[in-house]
């Protein structure tokens, strides 16, 4: 099974609050831990996003912060967004969505820093770690964030021109943000359609598996 230690091999900044292994205690966070529960209502009722052309959503992955970056995938991502008049959100289980200016992971809240890296790998694969992976439990929350991130957009929608996700079918992603005008999807296939072998590791997922439709991804946010 997946370890407080594990998890701090992966991301050694990580606040031991914020260790969910299993989509359970991902969901118990959203309905009961403190600071996932501060945040969500940020998001939800307070956050002002910054004007741009494009809104660009992306998936979170392992490594966190973002910023200074730890993958190939944040790199490219923020020597992306020095060409491009684009503003970044990464879509996550447990906290909804992730503004570009969180990326270091430091929120600052009535006059306190709050830690913000957390780990929360929800994926069916975790059921190779030893944890039970539930279907009605992953729509429960994703659910959840998604109420979260349509009430974030429709305070913050009149800043941008388009909206772009950069999601593959089927994922939590899309159904985080399925309730926001998403202008356009990439990629539009699925994983085994593009001939992308999904990485189901927990040291490796997501961030691997995204730069191999960093392309499209290009072609989408500089089509307007």
């Amino acid at each position: 099974m997946i370890t407080l230690e594990d998890a701090r091999e992966l991301n050694p900044q990580l606040n031991p609050e914020l260790f969910f292994p299993s989509p359970s205690d991902v969901l118990r966070a959203i309905e009961e831990n403190r600071i996932v529960r501060e945040w969500l209502e940020f998001i939800k009722n307070e956050h002002i996003a910054r004007k741009a052309e494009v809104l660009l959503f992306v998936p979170c992955t392992p490594k966190k912060p973002y910023d200074p970056p730890r993958d190939e995938f944040h790199r490219k991502l923020l020597e992306f967004e020095k060409d491009c008049d684009v503003y970044l959100v990464s879509v996550s289980e447990p906290l909804a969505l992730e503004p570009r200016e969180f990326w270091n992971f430091r929120w600052k809240r009535k006059g306190k820093e709050i830690n913000l890296v957390y780990d929360a790998p929800f994926f069916p694969w975790i059921e190779k770690y030893g944890y039970k992976w539930s279907d009605e439990i992953a729509f429960k929350v994703w659910k959840k964030l998604a109420e979260v991130a349509r009430r974030w957009f429709e305070r913050n929608s009149d800043k941008f021109n388009r909206v772009v996700c950069l999601a593959f079918p089927d994922t939590g992603y899309r159904k985080i943000v399925e309730r926001i005008e998403v202008d356009t999807f990439v990629p539009e296939k699925r994983p085994e359609e593009l001939g992308v072998d999904v990485k189901e590791n927990y040291f490796q997922n997501t961030d691997s598996d995204y730069l191999k439709v960093w392309d499209e991804l290009l072609k989408a946010v500089k089509s307007y």
